[in-house]
């Protein structure tokens, strides 16, 4: 569902005691404002086009239209010109783009994830806190793509063109990269851990505390990379926003946090990508911006950690313990997290696409925004989390229990939900798996 903050939670004037400002260089300034601006809404038809999950609009004329919040999972959009389209917060998940044309477009919180896509073309496109997983991307064109702050996880790129693209700060792991055309990308901070670059070429390419594909880091340096502090997205003034926001305590980690440096030693336990840590003692840790992708955690205790913004993607940890741990806006793609307790923790923004996520338990999570595309939940407990706006598209709900839980918002379009246990859960515009609309209302919140 759309990530859209009420326009009661943003709003201008001077922050309150419990609030923060959240300036024009965040990354998710874009976000924010575009939130309290007007959606396409459900079923709406667009140059022919009806908005809505599984419609068919093949070759469809959408240049310039205004898609923002759209609502297209499953979408049938083969050859579809959507060329500076406005399409913040919208969802094309399990989506068929091929040969589509996203160019010049603001993807400002956009899922593309599981996405069929060989030629798409994101041409001088931006992809701000948006999502590109387990996609097949094969031929694209992402010339000039501005992904800082984006992700593209466990996607095939053989082939593409990323010619100036800049991917600072971006996830970039578990990607292949084959023949990939990278003549003077960005990859200041980035992440390329996993990543196939056989016959990518690399020429003039930027490097500055790069992660690359076996874990090391590229370039290192102890102060911000030149150039990687970002301009400001907006013309506007510093937004105020309340605790209650969705957004705050990733927004919060991001401006008054620090990020763990790639190799720190906590505990015993080296803070990097392909780590082995099993069993390690983690209580109470700071660990916000840890890279500890493809690393080894089963076991481990990460209880009232401080994990935010950061990484364990492809990562082995069955069995961990994240009591009460502060995951916002962590990645946990495809990572296996079976028999994991998660009861407690912060969960919001968290991208846990394809994870396998078996018997884990979530009780009282806040996971407000949280992603759990294509997650294995066979058996979980979310017994009174708050899910509102989460998103479960093709997620398996085999025998999940979500008794109080509040899925207001939230997208289980396409999950397999045999035995699901829905005891005394809100329901409010919630997607079920059929498409419908359960307790369609324009007053939740």
């Amino acid at each position: 569902m759309s990530p859209a903050p009420s326009g009661s939670e943003v709003s201008g004037g001077a922050a309150a005691a419990d609030s923060i400002m959240v300036p024009t260089t965040s990354p998710y300034y874009t976000l924010l404002t575009e939130g309290i601006q007007p959606s396409v809404g459900f079923g709406t038809t667009v140059n022919g086009c009806v908005v809505q999950p599984r419609t068919t609009c093949v070759n469809a004329q959408l240049a310039g239209a205004m898609l923002r919040g759209a609502q297209l999972p499953y979408a049938d959009l083969t050859g579809a010109d959507l060329s500076g389209a406005t399409v913040a917060m919208a969802n094309f998940t399990y989506a068929s783009m091929a040969n589509a044309n996203l160019s010049n477009t603001v993807l400002s919180g956009v899922s593309l994830n599981e996405i069929y896509a060989p030629g798409l073309s994101l041409n001088g496109a931006q992809l701000h806190l948006g999502s590109i997983d387990n996609s097949d991307l094969r031929g694209a064109d992402l010339r000039g793509l501005n992904a800082n702050f984006g992700a593209v996880v466990g996607s095939d790129l053989a082939g593409a063109q990323l010619q100036g693209a800049n991917l600072s700060d971006t996830d970039f792991n578990g990607d292949n990269l084959t023949g990939a055309n990278m003549t003077n990308v960005n990859l200041s901070n980035g992440d390329l851990t996993g990543s196939i670059l056989d016959g990518a070429i690399l020429d003039g390419a930027i490097y500055c505390n790069t992660l690359m594909p076996d874990g090391t880091v590229k370039s290192p340096q102890k102060e911000q990379c030149p150039g990687q502090a970002p301009p400001a997205q907006g013309t506007g003034q510093p937004i105020p926003l309340p605790a209650t926001n969705a957004f705050y305590p990733a927004i919060k980690a991001l401006l008054e946090g620090h990020q763990v440096a790639p190799g720190t030693v906590v505990n015993g336990c080296a803070v990097q990508a392909y780590t082995k840590c099993p069993g390690a003692g983690l209580t109470n840790a700071d660990l916000q911006g840890g890279f500890l992708a493809y690393s080894t955690m089963t076991n481990a205790d990460l209880s009232g950690a401080n994990f935010f913004l950061g990484s364990i993607a492809f990562g082995s940890a069955d069995g961990v313990n994240l009591t009460g741990t502060s995951l916002g806006g962590t990645a946990a793609v495809n990572a296996s997290l079976q028999g994991a307790v998660l009861d407690q923790a912060t969960l919001n923004l968290t991208n846990l696409v394809g994870a396998d996520l078996t018997g884990a338990s979530f009780v009282g999570v806040d996971g407000r925004l949280a992603s759990f595309t294509a997650a294995n939940l066979r058996g979980a407990k979310l017994t009174n989390a708050n899910l509102a706006e989460a998103g479960f598209i093709g997620a398996n709900l085999t025998s999940t229990d979500f008794t109080g839980a509040n899925l207001t918002k939230a997208s289980l379009l396409g999950a397999i939900t045999t035995g699901t246990i829905f005891t005394g859960a809100t329901f409010c515009d919630t997607i079920m798996p059929d498409g419908t609309i359960n307790t369609p209302s324009k007053t939740c919140t």
